[in-house]
């Protein structure tokens, strides 16, 4: 808006105060419009008119002027001649009643046209100049980092500081930097305006002006704090109320947005929490978990693995959610980054369904994407599932779909019977009775959750478990000096894996023998040997080179690099070799959860058996180790 010095530093209008100290003490009153003050000069009123706020009147010399009628004005304009004793007595009543008084050397009517035209002018500049500004400020709050950017462009536009204050009064952010002395200086009103004692408070500080505002319409509000070395004209504090609107929008969606991820992260973690639960059998524990989510989970479901880049996961958890209109338990993989997990409920063992069509559709239109999915299993064995999707995502990585569906065959731990778990129960006793010293130190339950979890992942459990590295690296020696083995050996980490399995089923009636179950009687029954020959005919079918490269890395403990090694070749043939294998197969090898524990158990039952025709004399297990050798 246009101001009383502004229009008498025109060189056109010729205006001039009639007091210097007018310049100082009214030079900055804004002017909204001009008029000719004829009707105000014989009002006869006793209080000002409010509708001269802000109105310079042009009032030609002469007549006598209603001086409390025109005190609101901006200005009074005396136009044409006037003596010097009219003007002396016009200016005592102009200060007496804080009217500041100007002349102009043309008559009344020109005066107020061409004063007139510079105030339009003047106000169609102001207008262009704020639709600038405010556009400039909506581009910038729209940005990434938007609520700092503004508040640094707000602190340029006015030559000084600018800064956000949260509603507990923590400084969020500040231009050109964090002014130590002003928060100093300022911290009394500051806490008012933060306690909301005041919307605002205006304070000099010696050298600079400072205003402080709670910003929004909406609680809780932040604070702003501007300060310059200059007094701020009316068009600067109109452009830190329209700045101090957008910051308050910006910081609220922020804000919003910062709560949204929260509540997301929290419901991540607990339908993650359901997961690990369900991975390791406390199938009551996770069905709690998720009521209190308000979800249910479904008795028989289908685990699905999708593959794709980490970025994409949420994308495609939300589609996912969409065709399953939310029945379906969808978790980011906690130990693979590109992995998200889907157990779908269904109703079939066919894998027919709108999750598995829009599934197929993603992968077709994603070339980085890959899908796995596992068989129909109760909730109680989430863990077998989770195995089946993932030996069918391995296959999946190697045909062109890009989509595949885990090959059924008869599980190892179903042959064995109850005599398999109370085998399982003698071998693993020490472990499943263990009392820990300390009540900090972990329990039974723990230790062998930690086992089964790092049997599955290795490695990678520390994820799952959220647990240090050196935590579980000293779990693993707990149990090992518990069990008296070595899990290092991967014939060890074979045979207790199998334990594990057997004892997460569910318990049997005990029809065999009385008696200790040994693992070589239990792995000697004809079921047990079709399923080991029916595993491993692939590989003795196929190129003589693949089930030798096999061999060799079991015998090595599943290191490629001391396979590639033995078989004279680099890291990349040998790993080549056994993706072949994976795909022959329909298992993962390379990656966990991986089919090697099984392998092992197939050669060994059919180097047992092999042995047993030879020399029916000789333990069945003496010599399982050479099950390896070729042939």
């Amino acid at each position: 808006m246009p101001t009383l010095s502004g229009l008498v530093s025109q060189p056109d209008l010729d205006l001039r105060f009639v007091n210097r100290e007018d310049v100082v003490q009214h030079g900055g009153r804004p002017v909204a419009a001009v008029a000719e003050g004829m009707w105000a000069a014989s009002a006869g009123a006793r209080t000002p008119i409010h509708a001269l706020n802000d109105v310079l009147l042009v009032l030609p010399a002469g007549p006598r002027i209603d001086w409390p009628a025109v005190g609101n004005a901006a200005g009074v304009i005396l136009a044409g001649t006037i003596g010097d004793d009219a003007l002396s007595e016009s200016l005592l009543a102009a200060r007496e009643h804080g009217v500041p008084l100007l002349t102009v050397s043309d008559d009344a009517p020109h005066a107020c046209a061409r004063i007139h035209r510079v105030i339009r002018q003047e106000q169609r500049r102001e207008l262009h100049e704020h639709t600038h500004q405010l556009k400039a400020m909506q581009r910038i709050a729209l940005q990434p980092d938007g609520l700092s950017r503004l508040l640094q462009w707000l602190a340029r536009q006015i030559s000084g500081h600018a800064v956000l204050v949260d509603p507990s009064g923590s400084p969020l952010y500040a231009f050109p930097g964090h002014p130590e002395e002003l928060f100093s200086r300022a911290e009394k009103d500051i806490r008012r305006v933060v306690a909301k004692q005041t919307r605002s408070a205006a304070i000099s500080l010696g050298t600079q002006v400072a205003h402080i505002m709670s910003i929004g319409s909406q609680e809780p509000n932040p604070v702003l704090i501007v300060a310059r070395d200059e007094p701020f004209p009316s068009e600067m504090r109109s452009l830190v109320s329209d700045a101090g609107s957008l910051l308050w929008l910006r910081w609220r969606m922020e804000e919003l947005g910062r709560h949204s991820r929260q509540v997301e992260l929290a419901e991540s973690h607990s339908r993650e929490a359901v997961l690990h639960l369900l991975m390791l059998g406390h199938v009551q524990a996770a069905r709690r978990v998720a009521g209190a989510l308000g979800a249910r989970l479904p008795d028989l479901t289908r685990v699905y693995i999708v593959e794709c880049p980490a970025n994409r996961r949420g994308d495609y958890a939300r589609r996912c959610a969409e065709v399953t209109k939310g029945r379906a338990w969808i978790v980011s993989c906690p130990v693979y980054t590109r992995h998200l997990i889907i157990l779908a409920p269904a109703a079939s063992e066919e894998a027919d369904n709108s999750l598995d069509q829009a599934l197929r559709a993603l992968v077709a239109s994603n070339p980085g994407c890959y899908v796995g999915a596992g068989r129909l299993v109760n909730l109680r064995d989430v863990a077998a599932g989770y195995q089946h999707a993932f030996h069918a995502l391995a296959v999946a990585r190697g045909i062109d779909a890009r989509c595949a569906t885990f090959s059924s065959r008869e599980d190892l731990a179903s042959l064995l019977g109850a005599g398999g778990h109370r085998w399982a129960a003698t071998s693993l006793r020490p472990l499943l009775a263990h009392q820990p010293e300390r009540r900090q130190d972990p329990d039974a339950e723990e230790l062998k959750d930690t086992l089964t979890s790092w049997l599955t992942f290795f490695s990678a459990a520390t994820r799952q478990l959220k647990i240090h590295r050196n935590t579980l690296s000293a779990r693993l020696r707990h149990i090992e000096r518990l069990l008296g083995c070595d899990l290092n050996d991967l014939a060890t980490q074979a045979e207790t894996q199998l334990a594990l399995r057997l004892l997460a089923q569910p318990s049997r009636p005990d029809n065999d023998e009385p008696g200790e179950a040994t693992l070589d009687a239990l792995l000697g029954t004809p079921a047990v040997f079709h399923w080991a020959e029916s595993y491993l005919t692939p590989l003795h079918e196929g190129d003589p080179r693949l089930l030798e490269t096999v061999q060799t890395w079991l015998r090595s403990n599943a290191r490629l690099d001391t396979t590639a090694s033995t078989l004279g070749l680099s890291v990349p043939a040998a790993r080549k070799r056994l993706v072949r294998v994976e795909g022959m197969l329909s298992r993962s090898l390379l990656n966990a959860p991986s089919a090697r524990h099984d392998i092992v158990l197939a050669f060994r039952i059919l180097e047992s058996a092999r042995l047993s025709q030879q020399d029916t004399s000789r333990p069945r297990h003496a010599l399982w180790q050479k099950a390896f050798t070729p042939g």
